[in-house]
């Protein structure tokens, strides 16, 4: 490709001060970089914040389940990634996304979704507090007796306890007839408040599978034309009943008319390859072509085929076409550009 640079030289746990060192000389880019998997993602976060503290890094993970299994993907994870499609959608400054060739071929919301399921909160709002729990449930939130995990929501009286997936905390919304009086950050274990917020507070979908009276009729007229058989498929009468079934979010592309990717929201970024990319990336693709396999060859055959939620090594590259590729390589290129690493002071402290 004629958009591709190959760099030599970068061994593996150095990757971090390339991308370093790369923003630094093209410091108007944002960047996408590739990682082989989730333990490496918080390494190049944490050496980055050292790095570079100025630089706002988001962090964009595939769902922590093995594809087409019976287990939802965690409420952190979903919420993790809404999060950071939002910011991506909304914020123009540079910045730094740290992805994985699992969450890159995964299928993903698209800008609707974006645009439409966030609710901005502030001291004096006026809003209804029975739309606000309607709403809350509806992105996902699950209502408790007591708030202690993330993506749970609870009511006292004119009090509402949420625990929103970017905060450290659980925040607390007091209510006067329908104006927000007060919001407070709380500690989970004790329940007693522990400051005031006066900023603005953004609460974002806890889910990607958001069930409404359109969607829903969407999900059985596009399961009944996939699948003939639908009457005896559990998933498609839980789903009728507005149950969500677990495992249900393997069915989102049945609920929306259409799927983003991430690079569908990362335009105009610079993409960073890690050194294993090619063999890694094939390697997802067989796993996840085997595990639909191994449902169809066990009875279990009302599941979306792979192209449904996953792209494809083709479409990937396609995509590439799309970008300013960088790939790194362990050993040095002849007639290449070869990074070299500058003398650093002792790192010890972000190991």
């Amino acid at each position: 490709m004629s958009n591709e640079t190959l760099i030599g030289s970068v061994n593996k746990g150095n990757e971090a001060f390339f991308i370093a060192d790369y923003l630094k000389k093209n410091n108007k880019c944002s960047l996408l970089y590739i990682a082989r998997d989730e333990k490496e993602i918080f390494d190049i976060k944490s050496k980055i914040e050292w790095l570079i503290p100025t630089v706002e890094i988001l962090i964009y993970r595939s769902w922590d389940q093995i594809p087409y299994d019976s287990v939802s993907p965690s409420r952190e994870i979903q919420s993790e990634r809404i999060n950071t499609l939002y910011k991506i959608y909304h914020n123009k400054n540079q910045n730094i996304v740290i992805s994985s060739v699992n969450a890159i071929l995964q299928k993903t919301i698209n800008v609707d979704f974006i645009k439409n399921n966030f609710i901005e909160i502030f001291l004096n709002k006026k809003i209804n507090f029975e739309q606000l729990i309607n709403k809350l449930i509806y992105l996902g939130y699950q209502r408790t007796s007591v708030v202690r995990e993330k993506s749970e929501f609870a009511i006292r009286g004119s009090i509402i306890d949420i625990f929103l997936s970017d905060r450290i905390k659980p925040i607390r919304i007091d209510f006067f007839d329908q104006n927000i009086e007060t919001i407070s950050e709380f500690d989970r274990l004790t329940q007693k408040t522990t400051k005031k917020i006066y900023e603005n507070i953004l609460i974002t979908p806890s889910s990607e599978l958001l069930i409404n009276k359109k969607s829903l009729n969407l999900f059985r007229k596009s399961f009944r034309e996939i699948f003939s058989e639908y009457r005896h498929s559990q998933i498609y009468n839980l789903f009728s009943n507005s149950i969500i079934p677990s495992g249900g979010e393997n069915f989102l592309p049945l609920f929306n008319e259409s799927l983003s990717t991430i690079f569908s929201y990362c335009l105009n970024y610079h993409i960073i390859l890690n050194n294993d990319f090619e063999n890694l990336l094939d390697m997802r693709i067989e796993n996840i072509n085997d595990f639909f396999k191994a449902r169809e060859e066990g009875g279990d055959n009302f599941h979306l085929p792979p192209e449904k939620l996953h792209l494809n090594y083709k479409i990937i590259q396609n995509n590439f076409n799309n970008f300013s590729i960088v790939k790194l390589y362990e050993y040095n290129l002849n007639k290449e550009i070869n990074f070299k690493i500058n003398k650093l002071p002792n790192l010890s402290s972000i190991r």
